[in-house]
């Protein structure tokens, strides 16, 4: 028997007649983006690793706090010189420890910060998936679907790709099929999602697309009884669009033109390293690019990694972390200076809510080879549509920086709360449950699934 000869190629272009919509397209007529009709956008930025809050949302003065007292040591005189010289920075009714760059500090007036989040674990499985679903895991298994999930299939499927997830863990659970994640790593998995590997013979093409367009038959019919038929057609007909659409093109970061090589020079990708494909640089730059053309309505992108600091903290972790803060605050002035594509009378800042979050905080002394461990405490940040900025809302204590109580209404920190305000719900002690159910409710969402409710002080 002869054996096949098997190229690269044409194996690809067998898988092509098989795989149908990824791999086809390359000879489909250009079509526009999908006009969105959504109203409310969402974008959750994650920091890889458990983030030190010292230096980032939830600051003390080095002056005044003293380890031995206190039982927190700032450590900010470890730090390089940058660093030190900014300490502890105000902006409007907010403080920022010194790896919050200048460039974030100009978006005071528009974000709020939460602190002491109350996260009740140390392990970075379990604290990142309570975060992204808003219930607390089982052993470290997620529980349920992530908000972003969530979202879309409350929404309805309204962008070609409405849940897209950039290097996040991202969950489905009994959510129709749309609400399903497009998982990428980084923008090359995304580029190959969106290109087509080979082209297709024009006959061959469309007999392909013909065949892929029949009714299914008998037995994919008895195969549907779990839906799987059904999904399998929609995923299939949902790459073939993307394709169609040629979303790959707005996703071209090395292109010359002079919209990209403006928005290089907004997210500082100007070399290998902050235009690797999976950078903070360029994750921040998806995420604005997905919202701007109509492509996505919820995007989940990792914003900063090696946060994880037991050791060499200080040289790792301010620039890390503060790397992870400069993309955001140019994700925040992209989504400011862009109108909205379902309301051009708007920019998209308006319309989109944005949480920012780690796993948890990092403890407020220092282990013996100077660094820190996991904290059960935390802080996040929010922005945009149907919350307030310029918020400080909650606390932690003054001593070892356990998370105080929260009264919602006001959103003051509370350290030992009446028997009758915890009765009666007005002050909680404040999880992610909290924090997700404002989320969902800034866009008008279901959010009794937490079984919690938002911090109202917080919706705008």
């Amino acid at each position: 028997m002869k054996k096949a000869n098997l190229s690269r190629r044409s194996l690809l272009k067998r898988g092509a007649l098989g795989a149908g919509g990824l791999m086809l397209g390359t000879m489909w007529p250009h079509r526009a983006l999908t006009q969105t009709s959504v109203k409310h956008r969402y974008i959750f930025a994650y920091f890889d690793g458990g983030w030190d809050v010292l230096l980032g949302l939830d600051p003390r003065n080095p002056a005044t706090t003293r380890p031995d007292q206190h039982l927190i040591d700032t450590g900010y005189g470890q730090l390089p010189g940058r660093y030190q010289a900014r300490g502890v920075q105000r902006a409007g009714n907010l403080s920022f420890g010194p790896a919050v760059p200048p460039e974030m500090l100009a978006h005071a007036a528009d974000v709020s910060i939460i602190n002491g989040v109350a996260m009740d674990t140390a392990s970075h499985e379990v604290g990142r998936r309570y975060f992204i679903t808003g219930r607390f895991p089982r052993g470290i298994s997620a529980v349920g679907s992530s908000t972003a999930a969530e979202i879309a299939a409350q929404q309805g499927d309204l962008s070609p790709i409405p849940h897209l997830s950039g290097a996040v863990e991202a969950y489905a659970k009994d959510l129709p099929a749309f609400a399903t994640p497009l998982s990428i790593n980084s923008v090359t998995d995304l580029d190959v999602a969106l290109t087509p590997f080979a082209e297709i013979d024009p006959t061959v093409l469309r007999a392909v697309q013909a065949f892929q367009d029949e009714a299914p038959g008998c037995e994919a019919n008895k195969l549907d009884r779990d839906g799987l038929t059904t999904s399998l057609l929609r995923n299939q007909q949902r790459a073939r669009d993307y394709i169609e659409q040629q979303l790959a093109s707005v996703f071209s970061f090395q292109a010359q033109t002079p919209e990209m090589q403006a928005l290089r020079q907004l997210y500082g990708i100007v070399d290998g390293q902050t235009g690797a494909p999976d950078s903070p640089e360029v994750m921040a730059l998806v995420a604005a690019q997905s919202l701007k053309n109509g492509i996505s309505q919820c995007v989940s992108v990792r914003l900063a990694t090696g946060l994880d600091t037991h050791s060499a903290w200080a040289d790792d972790q301010a620039p890390r972390q503060e790397r992870g803060w400069r993309a955001l605050a140019a994700l925040l002035s992209d989504l400011k200076a862009s109108p909205d594509p379902a309301d051009p009378g708007r920019n998209l800042f308006s319309t989109t809510t944005v949480v920012v979050f780690s796993e948890f905080a990092r403890t407020p002394l220092f282990n013996n080879l100077r660094g820190r461990d996991h904290f059960v405490g935390n802080s996040c940040l929010v922005a945009g549509a149907g919350v307030k900025g310029g918020l400080t809302i909650g606390g932690s204590a003054e001593v070892g920086m356990m998370p105080y109580y929260l009264r919602l209404a006001t959103g003051e920190a509370v350290a030992q709360p009446a028997d009758s305000e915890l009765s009666t719900g007005d002050v909680v002690y404040l999880t992610p449950k909290h924090v997700l159910a404002t989320v969902l409710a800034s866009g008008g969402l279901d959010y009794s699934y937490l079984r919690e409710v938002p911090i109202s002080a917080l919706l705008a």
